[in-house]
């Protein structure tokens, strides 16, 4: 990259910090008070209009009562969920306005309550039926949201939403709406964070099989509600998540969904503030099931997005994550092949480099900046950095030939008068095979280093291997990148443990050993968010490690390792590509509604994204 195209990166990321404050300043009254907010349990009669929405007016008196201002209802509250095509939904559906809305509206006029709920919609000039939700307060109806991210379920009678990922701004604070199975896609969340959002109300009916299902006939279990700590935590955004407990049954098939419930608030950092109980199957009365609630300050979250956001490379985006990608995609490893993973684990302190070796075709990731201890000043780093094919790279390459294994470590990189976090992926003949420049700086990094201007994958016997730093895992858009380009494995090296550990409730893991309160969280999010196998070797700091390996599915099929103390290195032997169970990366690219998606690559100065910005809803003028 010349020195013109830095100087212009370098203006692009303070302009956009600058226009996101700005913008944050500028609606500075909205969202300072403290507001009390809940995630509500509430659970709908199956095929029960009338008295199913009788009962939501009566939840909300109640909600109310207890002092909450911003109540969040789970999805198709007025209808329940289990319908096998759309004749047998029809008797069911409710407009906007429309049933529903006119017996909630008396109820928040008088108690001055604000409250977001999922009504399966049926548009009055169209007649086809929409998974919404519908923001509501003192005032009426403040807006709606068409859910875009459809499970197969979903698709059995409900079209693909029109409204594209709208922020409203209330007096209470600036609220997106999203809706279950949206938040498999991290573009809505991230949409909605890049439109000013301060709280995103997520609105679910997060199922399970039920106990006891066949295994060939389970592959379908998933938990979306296990899916909403990255909300808040990659976006700097309140999250108030509602879902639904109890067994719902389909009178006429005989079908059954067990909801587990698991509702929860979180922290624009990504903290769990409040969690209704996780559940087992139980039949339950209907209306309302319990209120979870906490108090926030909208406004809080403003500069935690602010901040997350300003690391986005657009430049890096377009036109990839705009393009529809097929699923048949030919860039897409097709031949199933066994591999080892294995992610070293170092003490604080010392490189040990010199002993590191992958055993016979295995791929071993070592801890970032490899050949140096841990801890050094940026600017004791930046006086290490070597040229290209030198020490570093010679004794990574020799490492990897005398285990004729693959081996993946970082160094700091000179090129003239620059520095760059570069990581390399030796091979078993002793060579380099591909290198990659960090382009997602954290500002420590970029105190001694320059971005890199592209992501990297190469074509490995191990199947296609992407590269990237640990630190720069907490962008989405990164991983989002690797996995359109159909990485198998992301391969990247960290540094110390992360503060921010998997805080999602060890009861909804399918899997033995869940990662709650031991895995770092933004490798475990990328993983499953790209459908990759991620590897990260690290360095181990008391009780905490960055050494892991992190699998495409870890709810309900893919373990979680992390390294244990006194361990040296964690070893896995999977397959790639991952064979998925509810999802896999081919199904993943195949699912994204790359049309909304435009606003992501747009140049953060440019005037079409700050005129969807300001407007809060529609789509890009531009588009």
């Amino acid at each position: 990259m010349s020195w013109k195209s830095w100087a212009l990166a370098i203006v692009a990321v303070i302009a956009c910090g600058l226009s996101l404050a700005v913008g944050a300043s500028a609606q500075a009254p909205v969202g300072q008070k403290q507001i009390k907010v809940a995630a509500v349990d509430f659970v709908p009669a199956w095929g029960d209009l009338d008295g199913n929405v009788a009962r939501l007016a009566k939840a909300a008196e109640e909600v109310a009562r207890q002092g909450v201002e911003y109540a969040v209802f789970p999805e198709t509250a007025v209808s329940g969920y289990l319908f096998s095509g759309p004749k047998q939904l029809a008797p069911f559906l409710d407009t906007i306005p429309g049933k529903t809305t006119a017996a909630l509206l008396p109820v928040l006029q008088r108690t001055g309550l604000y409250m977001s709920v999922g009504i399966a919609e049926r548009d009055a000039a169209t007649g086809l039926a929409y998974n919404t939700a519908v923001l509501m307060g003192p005032n009426g109806i403040v807006g709606k949201y068409r859910k875009n991210g459809l499970n197969p379920q979903d698709q059995k009678v409900f079209a693909p939403g029109t409204t594209g990922v709208e922020v409203f701004e209330t007096p209470i604070g600036r609220i997106a709406l999203l809706i279950c199975y949206d938040d498999t896609y991290w573009q809505y969340a991230r949409l909605a964070a890049l439109r000013g959002a301060q709280i995103i109300a997520w609105h679910s009916v997060s199922d399970r099989v039920m106990p006891g299902t066949p295994p060939a006939e389970a592959t379908g279990n998933h938990s979306t509600v296990s899916n909403v700590q990255y909300m808040s935590a990659q976006n700097g955004v309140w999250v108030v998540g509602a879902t639904r407990s109890g067994v719902e049954t389909n009178p006429i098939t005989g079908g059954k969904l067990y909801y587990n419930g698991g509702s929860s608030i979180w922290s624009p950092k990504g903290e769990k503030l409040v969690q209704a109980p996780v559940v087992p199957p139980e039949t339950l009365p209907p209306g309302l099931a319990g209120v979870f609630a906490t108090s926030i300050v909208p406004a809080e979250a403003d500069a935690e997005r602010t901040a997350q956001l300003a690391r986005r490379r657009p430049d890096l985006y377009v036109p990839l994550m705009a393009l529809h990608r097929s699923p048949t995609d030919g860039n897409a490893t097709t031949s199933v092949r066994s591999v080892a993973l294995s992610a070293a684990q170092w003490p604080d302190g010392s490189s040990l480099l010199s002993s590191a070796r992958p055993e016979a075709g295995e791929l071993l990731v070592l801890p970032e900046l490899s050949a140096l201890p841990s801890g050094l000043s940026a600017a004791d780093i930046k006086a290490k950095a070597e040229a290209r094919g030198g020490a570093f790279e010679q004794a990574l390459s020799a490492s990897a030939k005398a285990g004729s294994g693959y081996l993946v470590g970082s160094y700091p990189e000179r090129d003239g008068d620059r520095t760059y976090h570069t990581v390399v992926l030796a091979g078993p003949a002793g060579s380099v095979l591909g290198r990659y420049r960090a382009t997602h700086l954290s500002a420590a990094t970029a105190a001694w280093a320059s971005p890199g201007d592209e992501p990297v994958v190469i074509d490995t016997p191990l199947g296609r291997l992407a590269l990237a730093t640990g630190e720069e895992l907490r962008v989405p858009e990164l991983g989002g990148l690797y996995g359109a380009l159909r990485a198998d494995i992301l391969a990247a090296p960290a540094g110390r443990p992360e503060p921010l550990k998997v805080q999602i409730d060890a009861k909804l893991f399918a899997v033995n050993d869940p990662p709650t309160g031991r895995a770092d969280f933004f490798p475990y999010a990328s993983a499953k968010q790209a459908q990759l196998w991620l590897v990260s070797g690290g360095r181990r700091v008391g009780n905490a490690t960055a050494a892991g390996i992190y699998g495409p599915e870890p709810v309900v099929d893919t373990p979680t390792l992390t390294a244990a103390a006194g361990e040296t290195v964690v070893r896995y032997r999977t397959r790639v590509p991952a064979p998925g169970t509810w999802i896999n990366q081919q199904q993943l690219i195949g699912g994204q509604q790359s049309l909304l998606f435009v606003p992501l690559v747009m140049k953060d100065d440019s005037d079409c994204l700050k005129q969807w910005r300001t407007q809060g809803t529609g789509a890009p003028p531009c588009r």
